[in-house]
This record gives C-alpha cells, structure tokens and sequence, in this order.
C-alpha cells in the first residue's frame, strides 16, 4: 500500500524500504527542509526507524529534549539539514550507548490501516431500516396530526393519544380510576381535622398510645 509523503500517517513506524523512503520525505516536508538531502536523512534516520521511532517521534526529538526542556532555536539556512538534525538526536541517545525511548509510541502500518477501516466503519452512515405496520402507522398520524391548522383540535388529538397511552399501562380487567376515585385516597392519606360546632375550634386527633400502668 503506497501512501504520498503529505498522507504518511505520523505515528507509523516505516518498515520496507519504500515506507522508510515516503517517511523520510513525510519529515523533511513537515519540518519545511526543502533543501535536506535525502540520502543523507535517510542514512541518519534508519537505525531510528529501526528502534520503534515514528515520525511524529522524530519531530518531537527535533524540538525538545527528553527531559521536556526545548532544543534550542529552529534550523537556520546557513545550517545542512542532516547535520542539524544529527545535532538534535545526539541527545536523545541514551549516554551513547544506544537510542533512548520514543517520547510517542508507533504502530506499524498494518495495525495503523486496520485501526483506521474500523473507525471508518464504526462513523460511516447508517442505513435507515424499514419500519413495521405500527410504525407507519404512527408516523402517519404524526404527519396528519402536524398538518392541521386548527390547535383546539391538535390539542384535543394530542390529549386523546396520551390518554391512550396511559389506558394501555392499566392491568386487564381493571377500571380508569375517577375524580371520585383520586379524592377518597386523599382522604384515606390525610386525616381532616374536626371544628366544634359551638365554638369553632379545630381540633387535630393525634393517635397516642396507651401508657401500661405497672
């Protein structure tokens, strides 16, 4: 799979000698070397692709240190590229034994394109699925009911299908319950207090429990 240097994806870690080639011009054109000599960038960069680095990896080392305090100033043009950049790396190995950890983490391009077909698969747009009898139904008088002009009656329509609505919760067999209904368990739950008719006192029963007598 051949990928254009501005597409190269940054946290790929090339592997052929094509990848390390489209890297390699990824870097220079990212960085704005037009000027960088290639073959001497490559000669630089291939134990680094070889060690895990990635590109965006690379960009990071260019600009800062591993301790997270900056390089220093950007490349001048009096300054060649590859010697610039051998320059930056030099303290990204690790007391010179060798080539410290990337401050990114790469993956290999495989494990990049299957990363990506699965998140294009996972936002690609849905295809809307058939509705059933009920629901053309439903969508139906939903139109119907958007369309009239008169509100009383988008009202009243409205009105009828929620009663219907809570009409289907009720258990079978079992009756809407009235106004008369919904006054008698208020009565049932708060107690009325009762007024003497000679004085007009309201007197509040409190239920109190007898005292046993030892």
């Amino acid at each position: 799979m051949q990928i254009e240097a501005r597409r190269w994806p940054g946290r790929v870690v090339p592997s052929t000698d094509a990848d390390v080639d489209v890297a390699v011009e990824s870097l220079c054109v990212r960085a704005s070397w037009p000027d960088a000599d290639r073959r001497w960038v490559r000669r630089l960069l291939e134990p680094w692709f070889t060690a895990g680095w990635c590109v965006d990896a690379l960009l990071v080392a260019i600009d800062k240190k591993p301790d997270g305090t900056r390089q220093g100033r950007p490349r001048s043009r009096a300054q060649v590229a590859h010697e610039f950049l051998r320059a930056r790396l030099r303290t990204w190995t690790a007391d010179g034994a060798g080539l410290a950890k990337p401050p990114l983490s790469g993956v290999s391009l495989g494990e990049w394109y299957r990363v990506n077909r699965r998140n294009a698969a996972l936002h690609a747009p849905r295809r809307a699925t058939d509705l059933t009898s009920d629901g053309e139904r439903a969508r139906a008088e939903s139109r119907a009911l958007a369309h009239r002009r008169d509100p009383v009656e988008r009202s009243r329509e409205k009105g009828r299908r929620r009663q219907e609505v809570l009409d289907s919760l009720l258990t079978p067999g079992q009756e809407v319950p009235s106004f008369a209904d919904s006054w008698k368990l208020v009565a049932e739950l708060v107690p009325v207090p009762r007024v003497c008719s000679a004085c007009g006192h309201v007197r509040n029963e409190v239920s109190r429990q007898a005292h046993r007598v030892a």
